[in-house]
């Protein structure tokens, strides 16, 4: 007994010591770091698009103050859409902006860089090129994604030991059936509707028929709308691409160019090149400065820091500057822009989750502040748990009694995510946005097999039949498989009524196009589900006009970013962290494929099994019904 007093004061004085000295040296550090000088544009610069980045529906991030905020700001963070967009047109008009450049391969990630996002990025750039300034778009190992963006560009070059990989699109769903049987894991359910294939990866050991079926024909229209994007930009045609795709999938450069898939074969010296001469022959509008130290501070910038006399802004820096010339502070009228990007989840939620309580808090919020004219709900979500999305649901519908809700659907809408979009006055969804899947299911575990085998076993004693109906101990009898049916079908009639309600359709026309299956944005529109295809600019204005308001107005978005140091505030007072806010299985995925090459195929799969487990960890609404997508949308 004494040692083990011993052993635990030494290692509480451990921990005190640690403590003080972990504070100590932040407090150092704040005070060294100090206020860190502001981001300028050199005349001349070249905006650099890092397509390495993944997209993001969230609010833009809040502008490090010091070099300590800069510390705490993970490198890696996801840019969000709407900034990196207006950032890429106001570099148009920008006369200190003398180019573009884009630069990188998408990783594969359905929910961030999907491809409704991609386009919404790549109208941008569109739109700078209409500027008659040249876009450069130069790459090494493009993939599909990559390439849809960068054939945007004035001048595509490819490294002449590169390759344009354009093999199509594919969807391969990992199937844990088998692993769960091998080590003595059950797993039953409930679910209405044909196509409602989330709960495949846990009770099949392929695809069924009619998840094969909704899969191919979304797989077509978002390959259709990739294929006509770059053969429009490429001045090819739609059927020649294809025949390549099929005939060769992996373009070496000869063939690339030969096919007018890219410009030039060059390295990217001759790429710097061209963009000093473009830099130094811009006409001079000012007497903007950069501070070296900003310019040079970014990990982005290192493609380029063998040209230290070639002015470089990186999207990420130059994007803040463009969103705070475009709010109106002292404008008296609102439009709030709502974004719920992640898994719907019961309570409050986290990063890369949406919380119902906590997301109905804000909306409360905005129904309250007179200040707010309409609400846009940007959503990119698969959708989750049921009660969650009624919640979200609710709160909307009390906001359209007083004020227009317009969505506006990102790359995935879907499910629980279709749901809370049933109560907007208007829905824009972009063409390959991925939609519908109006259907739910309950997953029932239990793991009786697997404690056996370790000698476990479990007894109980109850006062009702059904008291132990959720118990993980034993399958359920086929008296409680009905009593957790009725309620599935329960929720299902109720997902029904809302989108009937909300599309002014016949509840039979309604449950005709529901069963789980899920759309592209392109046929949504024309089965009703959706209004028009548009993006999150477009449903920004329609809430304007159908809010009626008149002059200028201020575009706000929620919820509120916290700062590094609001963070890291809240951990020195030991305020808990939401449970999806702290390290989760998809954190230790990313890790366990940065170790295994990234992006490499191996690196995917690991991946994709990491995640499709995760989403069970994700499963905590209190009834055990969900609505959400078939599975972790990986296409590649």
């Amino acid at each position: 007994m004494k040692q083990f007093f011993t052993a635990l004061a030494a290692n509480l004085v451990t921990i005190a010591v640690c403590v003080v000295g972990f504070i100590l040296i932040g407090v150092g550090l704040i005070a060294s770091a100090g206020a860190r000088a502001p981001v300028e544009v050199r005349q001349g610069s070249v905006l650099i698009v890092d397509l390495d980045r993944p997209l993001s529906d969230q609010p833009a991030r809040l502008e490090a103050k010091s070099l300590f905020d800069d510390a705490l700001q993970p490198g890696g963070m996801a840019l969000p859409l709407r900034a990196a967009t207006i950032g890429i047109r106001a570099a148009a008009s920008d006369d200190r902006i003398s180019a573009l450049l884009i630069r990188g391969n998408v990783a594969s990630d359905g929910t961030r860089s999907g491809f409704a996002a991609l386009k919404e990025l790549r109208a941008a750039v569109d739109s700078f090129r209409v500027s008659k300034k040249p876009v450069h778009a130069y790459l090494v190992t493009p993939d599909t994604r990559s390439y849809y963006v960068a054939s945007a560009a004035s001048t595509i070059t490819l490294d002449p030991f590169g390759t344009l990989m354009l093999p199509g699109l594919a969807a391969e769903p990992v199937f844990l059936t088998g692993l769960f049987e091998k080590y003595g894991i059950g797993m039953q359910v409930s679910r209405v509707g044909r196509f409602k294939a989330a709960v495949e990866p846990f009770t099949r050991r392929d695809m069924s028929s009619e998840n094969r079926v909704q899969t191919q024909a979304y797989l077509n229209d978002l390959w259709s709308e990739v294929k006509s994007a770059i053969a429009r930009s490429r001045g090819i045609d739609t059927v020649a691409l294809q025949t390549l795709v099929d005939t060769q999938g992996l373009l070496l450069p000869a063939d690339a160019e030969a096919a007018k898939l890219i410009d030039r074969r060059a390295y990217f010296d001759v790429v710097l090149d061209e963009l000093q001469r473009t830099a130094t022959g811009g006409t001079n509008s000012g007497t903007d400065k950069t501070s070296a130290r900003d310019s040079a501070r970014s990990s982005d910038l290192d493609l380029l820091l063998d040209r230290p006399a070639l002015p470089q802004i990186t999207l990420e820096q130059y994007a803040p500057l463009a969103m705070a010339k475009e709010r109106l502070y002292s404008a008296s009228q609102v439009v709030a822009v709502v974004y719920a990007e992640g898994d719907i989840v019961d309570g409050e939620g986290g990063d890369g989750t949406i919380g119902g309580a906590s997301l109905s808090r804000e909306l409360r919020k905005l129904r309250r502040n007179a200040k707010v004219k309409a609400v846009v709900l940007r959503v990119n979500s698969p959708g989750g748990s049921a009660i969650a999305s009624e919640q979200i649901q609710r709160e909307l519908a009390l906001i359209k009694q007083q004020k227009p809700v317009v969505v506006s659907m990102g790359s995935l809408a879907a499910s629980g995510g279709y749901w809370i979009s049933t109560a907007a006055s208007r829905v824009f969804a972009e063409p390959n946005t991925i939609t519908g899947s109006i259907g739910v299911f309950a997953l029932v575990p239990n793991i009786q097999t697997l404690a056996n085998r370790q000698g476990i076993t479990f007894d109980t004693v109850k006062t009702g039949r059904y008291a132990d109906l959720f118990t993980i101990a034993r399958p359920r009898t086929d008296a409680e498989l009905a009593v957790l049916q009725r309620g599935t079908d329960a929720v299902y009639d109720a997902f029904l009524q809302r989108v009937a309600d909300a599309r002014g359709l016949a509840l039979d026309s309604v449950r005709a196009i529901a069963e789980g299956r899920v759309w592209s944005g392109v046929r949504a529109q024309q089965l009703g589900l959706v209004d028009s295809l548009g993006s999150l600019p477009s449903a920004i204005k329609s809430a304007a006009s159908l809010a009626k308001i008149t002059g200028d107005y201020d575009v706000q978005e929620f919820p509120r970013l916290k700062s590094p140091t609001e963070r890291l505030t809240e951990l020195l007072e030991d305020k808990p962290a939401p449970v999806a806010a702290r390290h989760t299985a998809a954190d230790m995925a990313e890790a366990a494929a940065g170790a295994m090459g990234g992006n490499s195929a191996a690196a995917r799969l690991g991946r994709s099994f990491v995640r499709e487990l995760e989403v069970l960890l994700r499963y905590n609404d209190p009834r055990g019904v969900y609505a959400r997508m078939p599975y972790i949308l990986g296409i590649h």
